[in-house]
């Protein structure tokens, strides 16, 4: 999970809430125009990527279905405060499905049921006291970790700790969405194995292991043209390590 800045709320969205204050998302995102405003903003906030586990949000080709939903971070269905989550900006999120869709696009990649992540296994309960919220974490430092060999996700208690952030609640984060769950690991694994590949083809290029790590910051910490951030940023931002940092320091990294 990497820091989540959110822009400006779609018009359409504020405009309809204005209008509509007591409606629910589904009417909402009846109008095909309206959803696509405010699914465009959403993956645009979050360079692309998966709010909860970092995989790439990709689009359908044919018949499949997208890689994204949109998530309330706080359930939609809480009717117990005077307040319609249904349509709140800040409680959107952009999530995959989680390896829960038979028929999601890149499906012998994608669809690992019932090894399953993110808002599949969150449901509809109340978490908001229980994880972290990505719109809530700091860019820096980052406060997880991931081992290469492994594809481990974990949470780097020093860091958490110097950013206030609570240890049992970020360890939380990783039980409660199942961020370690074998098809994250594989998957961290894949990318990191290619990294190590690629530092090591450079040394043997005659670059020291720091000037290897610099230039594969410097490719792999940033936007592509579409703005997005590449896949499993986090992951990819603790292989490096303080190379990384330094990186996201001079593109002045905000999440």
């Amino acid at each position: 999970m990497k820091k989540v800045s959110k822009g400006i709320e779609p018009p359409l969205l504020a405009n309809y809430r204005d209008i509509n204050p007591d409606n629910e998302w589904e009417q909402f995102t009846s109008k095909k125009y309206r959803r696509n405003q405010t699914q465009v903003q959403i993956k645009a906030d979050q360079g692309g990527l998966c709010a909860y586990c970092e995989i790439d949000l990709v689009e359908k080709i044919e018949d499949e279905l997208d890689d994204f939903r949109v998530e309330h971070f706080h359930p939609k269905s809480d009717g117990t405060v005077p307040h319609n989550w249904h349509l709140d900006w800040q409680n959107l999120l952009g999530c995959c499905h989680g390896g829960s869709q038979r028929n999601v696009v890149d499906a012998s990649y994608r669809f690992t049921s019932p090894d399953v992540s993110c808002d599949v296994p969150k449901g509809s309960q109340n978490l908001d006291n229980v994880i972290l919220n990505p719109l809530n974490i700091p860019a820096f430092p980052k406060i997880f970790s991931c081992e290469r060999t492994t594809g481990e996700f974990s949470v780097d208690s020093e860091n958490c700790e110097q950013a206030n952030i609570s240890v049992e609640k970020a360890q939380n984060t990783i039980i409660e969405l199942n961020l370690d769950t074998e098809r994250l690991r594989r998957f961290r694994r894949e990318i990191l194995n290619k990294l190590n590949d690629d530092v090591r083809r450079l040394v043997s290029q005659g670059f020291s292991i720091g000037e290897a790590q610099k230039r594969l910051a410097e490719v792999n910490l940033k936007k592509n043209t579409n703005g997005h951030w590449p896949k499993f940023f986090t992951s990819i931002r603790s292989y490096l390590g303080s190379t990384a940092e330094r990186q996201l320091l001079s593109i002045h990294y905000d999440g």
